[in-house]
């Protein structure tokens, strides 16, 4: 039994439609697991049922697509309204009050940086056009981060696919995927242990500086 291997077959029957529609559904579908759709297509690149080049293009632009649309949508309703928006959201996804108001003031120090690598993240991804739309990050620089994050995101993921099934033939792609999904469980957890360190001894540093 093959899920993610079923909803392919069926994105392939719309070509880039399907690719553009599966791009954009993900940014609104928080239980649509994203790295293990773009993991089996690109093992359905290698079947020929379009390019490598075709399924990142096409699912990058649904994502992006997506994602401005939030971005705009948060810009039009106001800040206030936005951050309650923001709120509810974070908690549908599993994403608590105090990570986002965290993630808030990180965005605010370092916006282009974190526009990029925001779309790396597990569920973070998904309320970053929010996020950046309430701190009043201007559209040009939201373009440019969001949609080089949206295609390192993409890009590695189909390619992942595509390069497994060329290694093992007859790969799994749900197995696939949730192997992807414990090793971005790992590296998330080990960044957020590896900053959290970083913060308490430049904490300490300034605590000593400020006792001398």
């Amino acid at each position: 039994m093959d899920p993610l291997a079923d909803l392919v077959d069926w994105i392939a029957l719309y070509g880039i439609v399907g690719l553009l529609s599966i791009g954009l559904a993900e940014r609104f579908v928080p239980a649509l697991p994203s790295h293990g759709v773009l993991v089996a297509i690109g093992i359905a690149a290698n079947d020929d049922a379009w390019s490598v080049h075709t399924a990142v293009a096409g699912t990058a632009v649904g994502s992006f697509i997506g994602a401005l649309a939030l971005y705009l949508l948060v810009r039009a309703i106001g800040e206030t309204k936005s951050v309650a928006l923001l709120h509810f959201v974070g908690k549908w996804i599993g994403i608590s009050r105090q990570r986002i108001d965290r993630a808030l003031s990180s965005l605010r120090a370092r916006e282009q940086s974190i526009a990029i690598t925001s779309q790396l993240i597990p569920t973070v991804r998904l309320i970053s056009p929010l996020a950046a739309a309430i701190l009043g990050t201007s559209i040009l620089r939201f373009v440019s981060g969001m949609a080089i994050g949206i295609a390192l995101w993409n890009g590695l993921f189909i390619a992942a696919g595509y390069l497994a099934v060329m290694a093992l033939p007859d790969i799994n792609s749900s197995a696939f995927a949730l192997k992807i999904l414990a090793l971005l469980v790992f590296v998330e957890a080990l960044i957020a242990v590896t900053l959290r360190l970083q913060l308490r001894c430049s904490k300490q540093a300034w605590s000593s500086g400020d006792a001398q």
